[in-house]
């Protein structure tokens, strides 16, 4: 157990300096990409990447029936077991490497056609073949190593890489882009940096593992992969729907709209990650060795958890994003970045969607995919229909209408089904955490909003928004604070002490 706790510790540290650094990096990129680029550049940009993504239907299913599978060699001990699974896993990705390779080639054809762009044939299809450089590399080295990882709770050890990685990419490609250099050469040399990530990672699971390379490959996984497509199907619909419709029914301009919005939403799941990631090998564990009341706690404090996440962050997100959109984009004037509908949506629909992330990591850990792949195909079903009807008649709002229905739906058919048959148990009591989150989010931002009409901060500059930040998130700490221990005084009291054990052991 203190092993299995201590791995998550790893985690925890090595994703938050790792999430804090793209969040920033995240911000200063982007930036002087829409600055010196312009708006429709970062748009094609966002548009040829979630394009890139939908390579990904090839492997639906690969990376989830695998760390399932790896949680019970792993667990036993069993390393022919586990080299058999990767081998055959390795031979699959690389396959999917290859057919990346003749995608490149169609999209350098259909992007150019169906961005509704000013810049050439050239100048586009060129950006697809140096972002899909990055995507190759991942298919050909890195996916099938970082699922070994995950599965043994060493996530950290490619954080890391990662962390280092980004940090040194913004550095040259900034410097590339005060230098003058074009948008291609400044992503060529994007690509070299992150395509050494999977590179190392082969190296360092070759070297660490000392996996049997002359097994058979052992396909269990890959047979089983069916069961978890759905989630997967669900999982790109999610990430891709939005920028692919606003592709083909928009244009460019619009697309980067969609993606100043979303890297703020973006940097929101990636706080959230930090928490989070290594979880779902935690419960999987805990689901193997059958700990039930182990695993009803831990889901009850994760519950909790990812509710407090919601009414302190996202309370200050509905109050602070659209300041900081106008600030950010400040001097861009070839499009309007403005939007108050869009900006309420888009943070409701980004806190559905973590709001299921205690019961998307139990059932996950527990292997249920087959049991809930009827959800998942409901819900992509939900969002491509909606988003693509809407969008005819409301532009970027309509997508974001969309997604949010999806996100609610399947967030509730997710906390139904391990309230049902996982960890049976009330399912009123979901529905209630989702009300006293919701009612923590606009209480506070309600009080927030009538302090800073009382101290006159109008977000002109970025000094009144990091005070304006300060007070809503002070502000909702307390209202958390204040109805936790009204509603919810168990889990309180067990936060509490542990941010106190936290502290003793820092001093």
């Amino acid at each position: 157990m203190a092993s299995r706790t201590k791995k998550v510790y790893y985690n925890i540290v090595s994703e938050g300096v790792y999430q804090a650094t793209v969040f920033i990096c995240g911000l200063i990129l982007p930036r002087y990409v829409l600055k010196f680029y312009g708006s429709e550049y970062n748009g094609i940009i966002s548009s040829i990447t979630q394009f890139l993504q939908f390579i990904s239907i090839l492997r639906m299913g690969v990376a989830g029936a695998t760390r399932v599978e790896l949680y019970k060699s792993l667990g036993t001990g069993d390393k022919h077991k586990t080299s058999g699974i990767m081998k055959a896993t390795q031979q699959f990705m690389r396959r999917i490497a290859f057919v990346l390779c003749a995608y490149i080639l169609v999209l350098m054809f259909i992007i150019p056609l169906v961005s509704h762009s000013k810049y050439s044939w050239t100048e586009i299809a060129s950006l697809v073949v140096i972002i899909g450089m990055v995507t190759f590399a991942e298919y050909f080295f890195g996916i099938t190593n970082s699922t070994l990882l995950d599965s043994d709770q060493r996530t950290y050890v490619y954080v890391w890489v990662k962390t280092a990685a980004t940090i040194l990419n913004v550095l040259i490609a900034v410097f590339l882009i005060l230098h003058g250099a074009s948008i291609q050469v400044m992503k060529l040399a994007s690509a070299v940096v992150f395509m050494a990530c999977p590179i190392f990672l082969h190296f360092y699971v070759k070297h660490h593992y000392k996996l049997d390379e002359t097994v058979e490959p052992d396909t269990t996984a890959l047979d089983k992969r069916r069961d978890v497509m759905a989630s997967s199907i669900a999982n790109i619909i999610h990430n891709d729907t939005d920028v692919i419709v606003l592709t083909l029914l928009t244009n460019p301009m619009v697309v980067s709209v969609y993606s100043v919005y979303q890297m703020v939403m973006n940097g929101l799941k990636k706080i959230m990650t930090v928490f989070t990631n290594g979880l779902e090998a935690y419960f999987g564990n805990m689901w193997v060795r059958k700990e039930t009341e182990n695993l009803y706690k831990g889901l009850s404090r994760f519950e909790y958890f990812i509710s407090v996440f919601i009414s302190v962050l996202f309370s200050s997100t509905l109050v602070l994003i659209l300041p900081f959109v106008a600030l950010y984009t400040k001097g861009v004037n070839d499009i309007n970045y403005y939007i108050p509908v869009y900006a309420v949506l888009v943070v409701a629909a980004q806190a559905i969607f973590c709001f299921r992330q205690p019961y998307l990591t139990l059932v996950q850990a527990a292997g249920h995919y087959r049991e809930t792949k009827r959800g998942a195909y409901m819900e992509a079903g939900i969002n491509i229909v909606l988003s693509v009807a809407l969008t005819f008649k409301f532009g970027i709002v309509g997508v974001v209408i969309g997604t949010l229905a999806a996100n609610l739906f399947r967030s509730m058919q997710y906390s139904y089904y391990i309230s049902k048959h996982l960890l049976p148990r009330p399912f009123i009591s979901v529905l209630l955490r989702l009300g006293w989150t919701v009612a923590n989010v606009l209480i506070s931002a309600g009080i927030a909003t009538a302090v800073y009409k009382c101290v006159a901060i109008d977000f002109k500059s970025w000094t009144e928004w990091i005070v304006g930040g300060i007070i809503i998130a002070f502000i909702s700490t307390v209202v958390c604070a204040i109805s936790s221990s009204l509603f919810y005084k168990d889990d309180y009291k067990w936060m509490i002490s542990k941010l106190a054990g936290f502290v003793r052991r820092k001093k």
